[in-house]
């Protein structure tokens, strides 16, 4: 006896989707590749440009730096516009299709991002050394207000532990560390250690990020400050 074939349509792909974009009429297609690593985010973001008309637009939406940086460079280098805006460690990516043609970089070569062999400061505790923490926390406090007279500036500060208590709504250093952000120095700001201090939401200054975009700076550095 023959199985009767489902009637059943098959589970849609997650990483493609149509959804109403805020301020516009039209249903744009979105590309989810929360998740995914490079080359994957990359051959979809393609994928997806190779089907899409000239003038239109679609979204793209991961959730990790360095593949926000690849696409970006990607796009750029097919005429592509593009606006990133990041929400709770998302970036959602708006890009316009402006030609038909894509370019024939190899993908590959776009995850072999440029090294940045700057320093890198890592601050893991609101204090500086293991004295008095009130005294540590003034050192802290006067080397971050210092970094910016100093030269080069650090490729990343990257906050995690109780370090994170720096860049929240109240912490004298925000303002500091959002000067610094002006100046090109990225500040990553652990998420998971946000969400376990319950402090996610005050987070003034920085990208809240994850462990892979923290390990990466800190890899690609070259070499890391541990005050």
């Amino acid at each position: 006896m023959k199985s009767k074939k489902s009637s059943q349509p098959p589970p849609k792909d997650r990483t493609s989707r149509e959804e109403i974009q805020p301020g516009m009429e039209e249903r744009v297609k979105v590309v989810d590749a929360r998740g995914l690593l490079c080359p994957r985010p990359l051959i979809l973001t393609k994928t997806a440009l190779r089907e899409l008309p000239v003038g239109e637009t679609i979204s793209i939406l991961v959730d990790n730096d360095t593949s926000r940086r690849n696409i970006e460079r990607f796009i750029q280098d097919n005429g592509a516009t593009a606006q990133t805006v990041e929400e709770n460690g998302v970036f959602r990516i708006q890009v316009n299709q402006e030609r038909s043609t894509l370019s024939s970089t190899p993908i590959d070569s776009y995850c072999s991002p440029k090294v940045d062999k700057r320093h890198v400061i890592v601050i893991r505790s609101r204090q500086m050394g293991t004295g008095p923490a009130d005294l540590g926390e003034i050192l802290l406090q006067a080397l971050i207000n210092t970094i910016e007279a100093v030269s080069p500036l650090p490729a990343a500060i990257l906050f995690y532990n109780s370090g994170i208590h720096l860049t929240v709504e109240g912490s004298p250093l925000v303002g500091p560390l959002r000067s610094l952000q002006a100046k090109g120095v990225q500040i990553l700001v652990c998420g998971t250690c946000a969400e376990y201090f319950q402090v996610k939401e005050k987070i003034q200054v920085g990208t809240i990020s994850n462990m892979y975009a923290i390990l990466e700076a800190m890899t690609a550095a070259g070499h890391i400050i541990s005050p």
